[in-house]
């Protein structure tokens, strides 16, 4: 009996032993004491900026989460989004006065967007601290820049009842790959252009437009990108049209569409160009630079009216890149930029001549400074034969 009784003790002290790590486990486990409910937060998607009266005003736009998540059928609303707005001194006290007004938790975790008006562009070092030295800012928000009232950006109208989200304020790329111009930076990259020497960085701006679609008879506000807002590192240095600047897309590394009509002596052609590859190289003459950028493009005819040769069609491609290329490069020069970045290529490969020649904050080069070549390779003439024969 008296043994039966120490061996019964050691098995209680044996499992009390091997239940003492696991409820000690057990407390450093996490439970659920910051679970979040959805009804509590105000999840903002987009941010616009502006500055008048030496006040910054935020605006605050938040969707619907029934017009976020996907379905089959999407049931119309009129009012899929809010707007909120507020005014301050800095950004973030601007922020602070709109979140005042909000009935839940404003929350920025999942902001996609950044919308900064004209007027503000000269305080673009103290959007980008007040923004990112946040623990919520994501460095994957797209910025764009707007010289139409922010509240208009945000209110544009949608095709098919869709989310908002499906707009070239929140998907850029999906419109870039029909007509490739100028794709906004994400965040982390714009910061990165804007900080670095000699950098010119480009900025997309976003347009309203209601002259291309329409709901019945009733037209629709959708969005455009109609041109481009210029830095010299983080100097603001004026805005141009897209209309002015055309050759900026053959230099576009992300480049992936963009028809032309090509002009023979016995008809033209729709072209599509698909690719663009292009090489800087820089050499120098007497202490100063001289800039040659070759540029290879290929394309495919999308319709041919007449009977254009093949050659005609290759010639008349390079001609007008070329021509594009140059009229942007003037158009910078008269405007004070340097829209192909020559002097940011001089820093990070010709430091020393860099030095010498184009360190100074204002230097810009000369018309002559720069020679384009440009190559069109036709890979593809659609279902019927194109020669020269033709």
């Amino acid at each position: 009996m008296i043994h039966f009784e120490k061996g019964k003790a050691r098995r209680l002290l044996r499992r009390g032993g091997m239940l003492l790590p696991a409820l000690m486990a057990a407390l450093l486990l996490q439970g659920c004491w910051d679970e979040v409910d959805l009804q509590d937060v105000s999840y903002v998607s987009s941010i616009g900026i502006d500055y008048k009266e030496e006040q910054f005003t935020i605006y605050a736009q938040m969707i619907k989460f029934a017009q976020v998540s996907k379905s089959e059928s999407p049931q119309p609303d009129p009012n899929p989004v809010w707007i909120g707005k507020g005014k301050g001194d800095t950004v973030m006290l601007a922020f602070n006065n709109l979140a005042r007004a909000g009935q839940a938790n404003i929350n920025i975790e999942h902001l996609k967007t950044i919308v900064v008006h004209e007027r503000a562009l000269s305080k673009i070092n103290d959007i980008i601290d007040g923004l990112n030295r946040q623990r919520a800012s994501r460095y994957t928000t797209w910025v764009f820049g707007s010289r139409v009232p922010i509240e208009d950006v945000l209110t544009t109208d949608t095709f098919f009842d869709q989310s908002p989200l499906n707009s070239i304020l929140y998907i850029p790329v999906l419109h870039e790959n029909q007509h490739s111009f100028i794709r906004p930076h994400e965040m982390q990259l714009a910061v990165q252009s804007l900080k670095e020497p000699s950098k010119t960085t480009t900025l997309p701006v976003l347009d309203v437009s209601d002259a291309s679609w329409q709901r019945g008879k009733k037209p629709l506000q959708t969005q455009l990108i109609t041109g481009i807002f210029v830095f010299r590192e983080l100097k603001y240095v004026g805005y141009l049209p897209e209309t002015s600047v055309e050759g900026l897309r053959w230099m576009n590394p992300e480049f992936e569409q963009y028809m032309l009509k090509a002009e023979g002596a016995n008809g033209k052609a729709t072209m599509a160009v698909r690719s663009t590859r292009g090489e800087l190289k820089a050499k120098f003459k007497k202490g100063q630079p001289e800039f040659v950028w070759r540029l290879k493009l290929q394309g495919e005819v999308a319709e041919i009216d007449g009977t254009i040769k093949k050659d005609e069609i290759i010639a008349s491609l390079e001609s007008q890149v070329k021509r594009q290329i140059d009229e942007t490069y003037k158009k910078g020069l008269a405007n004070k930029m340097d829209l192909f970045d020559l002097s940011h290529h001089l820093y990070r490969y010709h430091h020393a001549q860099w030095k010498l020649t184009a360190s100074k904050e204002d230097w810009l080069p000369r018309a002559d400074q720069l020679k384009v070549e440009v190559k069109f390779q036709l890979t593809h003439s659609g279902k019927f034969e194109l020669n020269n024969d033709t």
